[in-house]
């Protein structure tokens, strides 16, 4: 059985400890029992070693691969000849079995075209408005000093979100994307991987005025716990930039991680925010970042646990 989480990050911390030094073979009058006064001992200070999120995450990844541990969370192995030739028996209602296949392969995947053009110009529209409305907060000011999350650092993004629900009073094309995300997306994606926690939903925009980039990090720890409702497990993000050409910046910037072999699964990777793109990726496995945009750059993201 493999480790928790909880049991990994444990492991960390007591790699860390002090060897206390050997007392001198000449010092052999301690003081005795009678001796010792407890007042007269001044109080230890204590010494708290930060540790960054990011230094968290090398220490974990240097005992598992992540990939592998994300991949228990899987009801099986989709990668092999016989899964895929089960594939129609999945009963998927949108993700096409080789997207998952690469998810579970790779711990991401791309994909085209889930969601009607109408829907998509229209969901930007509503964000553009959104944001017109003063609906989105800077990030950043929410990450700063946050207790629920000391491992974050607040001077890494420069984006704007908004939280949306999917029960909530949304605007009619933003509802249409929440629905998709909360129905056919959720179906499949659960079909092949254990998910019993709630979702969040966030829209965020990028100031191309400030060149607003997020720096590298990663959506969760990596978990296998089919108990675990607090590490979100899965990202999905829907980009919704018409007209998007490679000088408007803001990619998504995927790092190549390693199989455990010494070697990359793969190369560092970019991709396109274009409009009706969709990315999927496990989120306690991928690193990535957004590189600096230059035009305007909203994107609506999933996290499920």
């Amino acid at each position: 059985m493999s480790d928790t989480l909880e049991s990994r990050i444990l492991k960390v911390a007591s790699s860390n400890n002090t060897e206390f030094p050997e007392f001198p073979d000449d010092k052999s009058d301690l003081p005795s029992d009678y001796e010792y006064d407890a007042d007269q001992l001044e109080e230890e200070e204590e010494i708290v070693e930060e540790v960054s999120e990011n230094e968290l995450l090398k220490y974990l990844d240097n005992q598992e691969n992540p990939l592998h541990i994300a991949q228990r969370l899987f009801y099986k192995e989709i990668n092999t000849v016989a899964s895929q030739a089960s594939c129609p028996n999945w009963q998927l209602e949108k993700l096409s079995c080789r997207v998952l296949e690469d998810l579970y392969a790779h711990g991401w995947a791309t994909v085209d075209g889930l969601i009607d053009l109408s829907t998509l110009k229209g969901a930007r529209a509503e964000a553009e408005q959104l944001l017109k409305n003063d609906a989105f907060t800077r990030a950043s000011a929410l990450s700063e000093n946050d207790p629920d999350d000391p491992f974050r650092d607040g001077t890494a993004r420069d984006d704007w979100i908004t939280w949306l629900d999917p029960k909530g009073e949304n605007s009619k094309h933003l509802q249409e994307v929440l629905n998709f995300f909360s129905g056919p997306l959720h179906h499949d994606l659960s079909k092949m991987i254990r998910l019993q926690g709630r979702t969040e939903y966030q829209l965020a925009v990028y100031n191309p005025n400030m060149g607003a980039r997020y720096e590298r990090h990663r959506d969760a720890f990596p978990t296998d716990d089919p108990e675990d409702t607090h590490q979100r497990r899965v990202t999905a993000i829907l980009y919704l930039n018409p007209g998007w050409t490679p000088g408007h910046g803001g990619e998504l910037k995927i790092y190549g991680h390693s199989n455990g072999n010494g070697m990359t699964d793969a190369a560092d990777r970019t991709v396109d925010p274009l409009l009706g793109r969709m990315v999927i990726f496990l989120s306690g496995v991928v690193d990535h970042a957004v590189l600096p945009a230059n035009q305007q750059r909203f994107a609506l993201t999933a996290w499920m646990r």
